[in-house]
């Protein structure tokens, strides 16, 4: 009888390949996110951490990084999957706007006008292509552009690209998984088989929904989506999206990873959250020539954030766990987004 529960040195060998893999690439891309802006996905967390990450890349502290297992590097990978799969569904429905980069990497070996440019030397066109660069369509339009039907290099062939959501003021970025405009949705479109949506409540006529996608497993799904519905730090997230792009609305777009279970919620307009989020970030911002940090969001060291966070240490032996107005100053800079 084989036991099960062996794995062969030959195979383990294998998969430590790829579990080495991830975790190099994760190492490799640590700091590629750019935290000299605050990011609007970040903000219904604990807003210490975030003030954490931006002196770090200012330089200003030092920070060592959590080295995630492979396991859980690959359900993030099952994320970017979900998340490039409902691109693709909006994309052929002819739903998405967003911005569109030409996939033909001669794209600027053509003019304006369509034409090739005239008297260019073998050097110059490798450099062009070496180099890679594109058109991108839709990058002066806050809310993107539905995809063009063809570049003006003649490439019909496109990439996504996500649409920017900056708000100077607040020293906010970010991207918005989507945006969504049913405004060139055919009438009998999907003809030979039973249509399931009414279109007097899709967005059209210059209206636009953002959404954006989030991959749940089954566990969590009952305990948070069936229970208690969509968790608050992503609708403080989408908030953010609304408000700075002058959306409609969001949807909050879940996916059981296990099931491919849906469930979307509708997410408004919230000017009083928005009031808040604007007047934490300029707080936040007018903290950093002296190098303050906003109170911690959690009211326990021992809680989920606290254990996963890279700051932990730093934190924990900081004086503001000791103030005996902690929670009054917690209370009063998160307010009701707490």
């Amino acid at each position: 009888m084989s036991n099960n529960s062996y794995t062969p040195k030959d195979i383990s060998s294998l998969l430590g390949v790829i579990d080495t893999y991830k975790r190099w690439v994760n190492y490799r891309d640590r700091d590629e996110r750019v935290y000299e802006f605050y990011h609007p996905s970040e903000w219904g967390k604990c807003l210490r951490y975030q003030q954490y990450k931006h002196y770090a890349y200012l330089k200003l502290i030092d920070v060592s990084y959590t080295e995630y297992n492979s396991q859980i590097l690959r359900l993030f990978d099952k994320g970017h999957n979900m998340h490039n799969r409902w691109v693709s569904y909006f994309d052929e429905c002819n739903i998405l706007r967003g911005r569109w980069e030409c996939s033909n990497k001669s794209c600027f070996l053509f003019n304006e006008d369509g034409t090739l440019i005239n008297n260019i030397n073998k050097e110059k066109i490798v450099d062009i292509i070496k180099i890679g660069k594109t058109r991108i369509f839709g990058e002066k339009n806050p809310h993107g552009v539905f995809k063009p039907k063809q570049c003006i290099c003649g490439c019909q062939e496109f990439k996504y690209q996500e649409v920017p959501v900056e708000l100077e003021d607040i020293n906010m970025k970010g991207h918005a998984d989507v945006i969504i405009d049913c405004s060139r949705l055919l009438s009998g479109q999907f003809k030979g088989v039973r249509s399931i949506y009414n279109s007097d409540f899709l967005p059209t006529n210059g209206r636009c929904v953002v959404g954006d996608m989030k991959t749940i497993g089954s566990r969590a799904w009952q305990y948070q989506i069936e229970k208690k519905g969509p968790h608050k730090h992503y609708i403080i997230q989408l908030i953010c999206y609304i408000h700075i792009l002058d959306c409609d609305y969001g949807v909050l777009m879940y996916e059981n990873k296990d099931t491919s279970e849906l469930a979307w919620f509708k997410v408004e307009k919230n000017q009083e959250w928005w009031s808040i989020i604007k007047w934490q970030a300029k707080a936040m911002h007018n903290m950093v020539k002296n190098r303050k940090l906003p109170p911690p969001r959690p009211d326990k060291k021992d809680c989920y954030e606290c254990k996963n966070c890279d700051f932990r240490t730093i934190c924990h032996n900081s004086k503001i766990w000791k103030d005996p107005q902690f929670h009054e100053k917690r209370n009063a800079f998160y307010q009701q987004i707490i």
